[in-house]
């Protein structure tokens, strides 16, 4: 987990770019943490990217990998981070920028066909100082973004020293324990 900017506590363009970024890194078989670690160099079964941007205060950017057998935890980090560092350093393609922009408008507008989701938005917008304009108007911010704007909060945000890292990992103790009651 990264702490990062929430819409709310956000510089002006930085929370419509980090919606991108999570989108470009880790949403769908596409994605750059997806291709880099499953695909290409198949350390992980799954990685996935999130910003939860509706927060009152600072949020959360999300990234998550779970190695196949046989493969550390430190290679899967060293493996993200060098995705991390990719993204910062060097030009996001547009044809990326573009695909990703029009996957997070059409999921926006696929989910309003579901009150409850309409619901959550605006209550949680609301709720967090964010008002009705900011939710109708958040498709304009997402087309707005540049590949600047995306390489500039992945450099400014998604720095070591601005994360935590946790590992998930099997009790085989308590496996045991289970495999006797059975």
């Amino acid at each position: 987990y990264y702490l990062v900017p929430s819409a709310t506590t956000a510089a002006a363009g930085e929370s419509a770019a980090l919606d991108v970024l999570a989108q470009l890194m880790g949403s769908g078989s596409n994605s750059y943490l997806y291709r880099a670690l499953v695909v290409d160099k198949p350390l992980a079964v799954s990685a996935n990217a999130s910003y939860s941007s509706i927060s009152l205060d600072p949020t959360q950017f999300a990234i998550s990998a779970s190695p196949k057998p046989g493969v550390s935890f430190a290679e899967v980090e060293q493996a993200v981070d060098g995705v991390i560092a990719n993204v910062a350093q060097n030009p996001i393609r547009a044809e990326d920028l573009e695909r990703v922009k029009t996957q997070l408008i059409a999921e926006a507008i696929y989910a309003q066909d579901n009150q409850a989701v309409l619901a959550r938005w605006y209550g949680g917008a609301l709720t967090t100082g964010l008002s009705i304009e900011d939710i109708r108007s958040w498709p304009d911010r997402i087309r707005a973004v540049t590949a600047e704007q995306v390489r500039a909060v992945a450099q400014k945000w998604l720095e070591k020293k601005r994360s935590v890292t946790g590992y998930l990992i099997k009790d085989t103790a308590a496996t045991k324990r289970e495999e006797k009651r059975s």
